[in-house]
């Protein structure tokens, strides 16, 4: 009975995967509400099944299939491919999406060229591009500040006074609610500037939004370094190590957080203060 039950489930599993993987199928034959009776069916049913599994992207394909003209569909169907690092089969499915509904597209294309790819120079255009769509409006891109993603990515050109200027927009727009990790990229800015006091500021303020920052005492450590303040250095640097030993470090499951520590990296570095 067990193997029976086995069999039906993998027989229904294959039947359904291939019914929605068979894109040969030609639907241009079908009436308008043909086709919106059937979206419908398989947006229902493409619900049970988890992102990213063979059956889920089977879904998308027939959906494409259907609705060939919709960018959320090729769109969606990017997402675990990007997860993963497929990123010979997600770019082409975002750059049809963002030739259908470029807006509408860009909100997440432009925050992932940035955060996840980390195509600096694509990132930036696709960001100005995005932000263009609204002047005077503070954006978001996958929820990110437009702004705080353009200084990230000027930051990472090395293009670190124009940097400052998306920064200090982010501050302005945010008050209060400025995260601390604005306060953290823009102090690394500094740093690179050689504007040490505002930077050292702006650490201090990063530990005040968030006292277990290990990378803003970090960085706090760098700084106090180049301004020759080696004990008050090595302190802040021994804070950071200790906080990422307690295991707070900024870190995502799907990336490398962009200026992101590491113990050894602050080890290493203690070890070279420390001989000098």
């Amino acid at each position: 009975m067990e193997r029976l039950f086995v069999y039906i489930l993998s027989f229904c599993f294959l039947s359904i995967l291939y019914s929605c993987s068979n894109n040969s199928f030609d639907y241009s034959g079908w009436s308008d509400e043909q086709k919106k009776e059937e979206t419908k069916r398989l947006e229902n049913e493409k619900r049970w099944f988890m992102q990213g599994t063979l059956v889920n992207q089977a879904f998308y394909d027939t959906l494409i299939a259907i609705n060939p003209e919709t960018a959320e569909y090729y769109s969606s169907k990017s997402i675990p491919h990007s997860k993963i690092g497929d990123y010979h089969i997600a770019f082409p499915l975002l750059e049809k999406a963002m030739e259908l509904d470029p807006k509408e597209v860009l909100y997440y294309t432009s925050w992932l060229m940035t955060d996840l790819y980390k195509d600096y120079d694509r990132a930036l255009i696709y960001l100005n591009k995005y932000d263009e769509y609204t002047p005077n409006k503070t954006d978001y891109a996958w929820g990110e500040n437009v702004n705080f993603l353009k200084g990230e990515v000027l930051q990472a050109l090395e293009r670190h006074p124009e940097a400052i200027v998306e920064f200090n927009k982010v501050v302005e727009e945010e008050k209060d609610y400025t995260k601390a990790i604005v306060y953290i990229y823009r102090g690394i800015s500094y740093i690179h500037e050689k504007l040490y006091s505002e930077a050292i500021s702006d650490f201090d303020k990063a530990i005040t939004i968030y006292d277990k920052s290990s990378m803003a005492y970090y960085y706090k450590g760098i700084t106090l370094l180049k301004t020759g303040n080696k004990e008050a250095a090595i302190d802040a640097i021994k804070l950071s190590k200790e906080l990422i030993k307690q295991g707070y470090k900024e870190s995502d499951p799907y990336k490398e957080v962009y200026n992101e520590i590491y113990l050894m990296q602050v080890e290493d570095k203690l070890q070279e203060i420390m001989r000098d």
